[in-house]
């Protein structure tokens, strides 16, 4: 049969990532995960094991006994409000976006939370990482070289500017996967379209500066996300600005209860901003 396959840019994988409530600092490693697992591809199997499926390569069979899940996906399917088999497991994680981003999500939390089970480090689920990133977690340094192998040297190098300039790429736009129901697909167009940018920030006010930031909003109610979510997005359009000014980024060290005084001007106004939607004591 024709495959259904989606090929995503890095912007709406970062936008996917982000509705989904990805941390930052996980979203950043998953974002260069789905680039040396798939190049962003969705709706694909693994050139090397078939059962890699889709954006993550998720295999399925791993996480089953026969038909039976094991404990991580029990939970999972706890989340999601039902029980699928196994084909139908396999199906939703090949082609359907959003549900791949939210078992991919949950291996990382479930990982996590059992290091006796699984070891330290959650990322370890996958091999890329294992083999390729990890070793170059410590060298994010300007002229730090990266360790590369198996003649990947270009791709490698690529996935680790995902992770050093995470903050600095731009939020795309996501679509909702149909899943494939026929023998026969069509594939469907490449979706490219990356949200427009104001070149203009302005925060004299909570709501005028929100829009700027996030431009017009799409899906997301972003009063719905967490105050750190939030907080980047804020950081990271103030940043862009004082980059072109030649100033020093300003450091994500500070919270909701944070006090004014310790703080510089911008951070003061995201966080006059950031009290605005979450409130503080």
């Amino acid at each position: 049969m024709d495959e259904a396959v989606t090929q995503y840019t890095v912007e709406e994988v970062k936008q996917l990532l982000y509705e989904n409530e990805a941390k930052p600092e996980d979203a950043q490693i998953l974002l260069a995960i789905a680039y040396l697992e798939s190049k962003f591809k969705h709706g694909i199997d693994g050139d090397t094991d078939p059962n890699d499926k889709g954006i993550w390569q998720i295999n399925p069979p791993q996480f089953f006994r026969g038909q039976d899940p094991d404990n991580m996906v029990k939970e999972f399917f706890k989340k999601q409000g039902e029980v699928v088999s196994l084909g139908e497991f396999t199906n939703k994680v090949k082609y359907d976006i959003q549900y791949a981003t939210q078992f991919a999500l949950h291996i990382v939390d479930y990982r996590n939370r059992n290091p006796k089970s699984y070891g330290p480090d959650p990322f370890d689920a996958w091999t890329t990482y294992k083999k390729y990133i990890k070793p170059n977690m410590s060298k994010l340094g300007p002229t730090d070289e990266y360790v590369v192998s198996d003649g990947l040297d270009a791709e490698i190098a690529q996935a680790m500017e995902y992770v050093k300039t995470y903050n600095n790429i731009p939020f795309g736009t996501t679509t909702t996967t149909t899943m494939p129901t026929t023998t026969t697909t069509t594939v469907p167009a490449t979706t490219t379209t990356t949200m427009p940018q104001d070149d203009t920030i302005d925060l004299t006010s909570r709501s005028a500066g929100i829009m700027n930031i996030f431009g017009k909003p799409t899906t997301t109610d972003y009063r719905s996300k967490t105050s750190s979510q939030v907080l980047g997005l804020l950081q990271s359009a103030i940043n862009s600005e004082r980059r072109k000014k030649n100033l020093p980024d300003i450091s994500n060290n500070l919270n909701v209860d944070t006090d004014f005084a310790q703080l510089t001007d911008d951070q003061k106004t995201i966080l006059d901003t950031l009290r605005g939607f979450y409130g503080s004591d």
